[in-house]
Parts: C-alpha cells; sequence; structure tokens
C-alpha cells in the first residue's frame, strides 16, 4: 500500500518553520536542541524575572510560547521526585549485618541525650570502630545516605512557604548583563523564499505548535496572518549583544545524583515502596511531567530588527495591524514600553515592521533543551 505522505503545513506553521531554520544557521544553533521562545518581553531586572525563565519544563515543540502552552515548574517536579524516594533502613542492615545492627540500636537507646539526626554517620563511626572496625565506613556511608535524603526532603518543603520561596539558580541579573556587554554582536537575516521549512531532522521531529500569528495572541490561522504567512517575508535583525546563559540549579536544593539514581532505576529503592508518585508519573514518555529540561537560554539586547511584507494588505488589515503593534508583532513578538518600540508602517499597502529594544533590556528569545536523560548525562535512553 503506497504511503499517503503528510498534508503540507499551514502557511503561517511553514513561515515559522522557515525562521527557524534562519535562526539556527545566523546563530550557529543546533536542530538537536534548539528552542524559539515567544513572545520576548524584555526581562525585568531581578534574579527571579531570570529564575523564572530557567525554572522550566518545556513542550515538545520547536516554537515555546510561554502564554499558550502548558509547561511544569522544573523545581516542583524535581521536588516531587525527591519527595517519593526513600532509603529504607535495610541498606544500613545489609551494610552492617543484622547482628551488628541490633547492637547498634541498643547502644543509640542508651544515649542521653540523643543525638541529632545529622550527627547519626559520625556517632556511628565512632562507635564501631570500637567494636565493629570492618564494617566502619560501610555502616556510616549507609547512615549518611538515609540523613542526607531526609535533610533534602526538609530542605525541599521549606520553599513550600508560607510563603512560597522562588527556587534559585547559580547567576543572576547582573551577571548576566555583564555578560551582555561583553558579549559580541551578531545578526539574523532570512528571506522567506529562499529558506527551507524543512523541520523532520529537528529534536521534535517537527512538531512546532501554539505559536502565535502575526500578533501576539493571534491565532495562527487568522486570515491577516494567513495573507502575511504566503507572502515574501524578508528579517534584517540586529542583535547588539547575544549570549548563550548557562542554566544551572543552585545546589542547595538540586541533587543531581538522587535525580539520576531515580530515573535510571524504577523499583524501591530508591522509590518508596508506596510512592504518591511513581516513575511514569515523572519520566514516562506519554505523561511524564519531568521528561525535559532547559541546559542554557539564548539571550539577546539592543535589538534592532526590520521585517518586510510584499502583501498587500487593505485599509482595515492596516488598521487592525497598527492597533495590535504595540502588543508585539513576529517573529519577536517585543511589546511597547519601557525604551522598547514596535512600529508597523505600509507602503502602498505593503508592511514594515519595526522594533527596537534598549541596551539594557535583554530578551530571551530561545532556549537549548535536552531530554531529561542527557540532562541526567545520560545517553537519553529511557532505562527498561
Amino acid at each position: 500500500m503506497p504511503t499517503v505522505p503528510p498534508a503540507p503545513p499551514d502557511p503561517m506553521t511553514a513561515l515559522q518553520n522557515r525562521w527557524y531554520n534562519a535562526v539556527l544557521k545566523n546563530l550557529a544553533a543546533s536542530p538537536s536542541t534548539t528552542q524559539l521562545i515567544q513572545p520576548a518581553p524584555p526581562l525585568e531586572p531581578s534574579d527571579t524575572a531570570l529564575w523564572a525563565h530557567e525554572n522550566t519544563v518545556p513542550p515538545a515543540s520547536l516554537t515555546f510560547n510561554r502564554q499558550i502552552a502548558e509547561s511544569a515548574f522544573l523545581f516542583r517536579e524535581y521536588d516531587a521526585v525527591i519527595q517519593a524516594l526513600s532509603v529504607p533502613e535495610s541498606t544500613l542492615v545489609t551494610a552492617i549485618g543484622s547482628a551488628v545492627h541490633q547492637e547498634w540500636l541498643k547502644y543509640l537507646r542508651g544515649l542521653t541525650p540523643q543525638p541529632d539526626e545529622d550527627r547519626l554517620p559520625d556517632v556511628f563511626y565512632a562507635w564501631a570502630m570500637t567494636y565493629h572496625p570492618d564494617i566502619a565506613n560501610e555502616g556510616a556511608s549507609a547512615l549518611r545516605d538515609i540523613v542526607r535524603l531526609k535533610a533534602l526532603q526538609r530542605f525541599l518543603r521549606s520553599y513550600q512557604g508560607p510563603p512560597p520561596k522562588p527556587a534559585e539558580y547559580l547567576g543572576g541579573s547582573r551577571e548576566l548583563l555583564s555578560m551582555l556587554g561583553n558579549s559580541r554582536s551578531t545578526t539574523i537575516s532570512f528571506d522567506s523564499a529562499t529558506t527551507s521549512a524543512d523541520v523532520s531532522g529537528t529534536w521534535t521531529g517537527g512538531v512546532n505548535k501554539d505559536f502565535s500569528g502575526l500578533w501576539d495572541g493571534a491565532d495562527r490561522l487568522d486570515a491577516i496572518t494567513t495573507g502575511f504567512a504566503r507572502s515574501v517575508v524578508t528579517v534584517e535583525a540586529e542583535l547588539g549583544a547575544y549570549v548563550v546563559w548557562p542554566v544551572n540549579p543552585d545546589p542547595r536544593w538540586y541533587d543531581s545524583s538522587r535525580l539520576h539514581e531515580a530515573y535510571t532505576k524504577r523499583s524501591s529503592p530508591p522509590w518508596a515502596s508506596d510512592p504518591q508518585l511513581h516513575w511514569d508519573m515523572a519520566f514516562g514518555e506519554k505523561s511524564g511531567r519531568l521528561r525535559r529540561a532547559i541546559a542554557s537560554l539564548l539571550v539577546v539586547a539592543g535589538l534592532t530588527s526590520v521585517v518586510t511584507s510584499d502583501a498587500v494588505f487593505p485599509s482595515d488589515d492596516q488598521q487592525a495591524i497598527r492597533v495590535k503593534a504595540a502588543a508585539g508583532l513576529w517573529p519577536f513578538f517585543v511589546p511597547t514600553g519601557g525604551g522598547v518600540t514596535s512600529n508597523a508602517s505600509f507602503d502602498n499597502g505593503r508592511l514594515r515592521i519595526e522594533t527596537a529594544t534598549p541596551a539594557d533590556k535583554p530578551l530571551v528569545i530561545g532556549a537549548h533543551v535536552l531530554p531529561i536523560a542527557r540532562y541526567l548525562g545520560g545517553s537519553g535512553t529511557a532505562p527498561g
């Protein structure tokens, strides 16, 4: 039976695919990880605003519209996994033997005052070096694993508040501005007539969805958007500064080894014997909430962009586009205000979009996305 070729994408999807390919070519970005982000309003000058972009589990789409697509928070999903883990007492029993374990419990009950939980490994080590030196290191190590997990779980619960705390990441707004100030400028040149719309070789296999039409919030099948997308569209974007900003969760709350163990082992331990969250809910291919993570952000500043279309728009459509321009227009969707300008003008009905942003107002225009296995340093294949 002959294979039925897939239906061609609608005009706006084809245009967005072409724009994606142009961005990758001009910024030397990889199709195996790159995702465009829209809209791209200027970042507020605060660490928490930057961290909010980092603390995201992005959808499987070449474009991530934060106003349309549902996305989980990395911290929340990570916390749910960690709370579902357990290091049972049997780990200690296995390490030191049941007879020695009973001796240890008897000794521990006789201590006054009882030692704090975080001191137990040291107390055990001192006791074992006197009575059972051959298992002192193994027992202390097993106890340390139990104590560390419990301490991490308690620490993560402290973020729930009240009031709830934002999840911290290494590096903040000041460091980002400094990095941008020392970065190179670059350009993105685009012509829809000469740029391929083939994105089948990308990390999503060509899935590109949930993006806006011509203006922020416009449906991609909107009639004005369709007329724009069918035309020959050009973009000349000067990026006064461009950096790839690394995303690193703060190690005070993020333990990559625990998350790696949870991902690579479906059994109990490390998972609790009856957890509220199980492996498939966290990492499963169909419904897992923690299947991807952001490795880095694509950040620009001092943007000057000119977009042209050879479509001839009637006066009513021209007025509609002018009204919507302040909210942000394709492809960056930067809203007017705070030194940002976004204007739409027409020459004999042909559209020209001009956008300019200040050097001290960074825009997050994209991200490098990794499947959770690669993010954790694995091969990208889920455990069996």
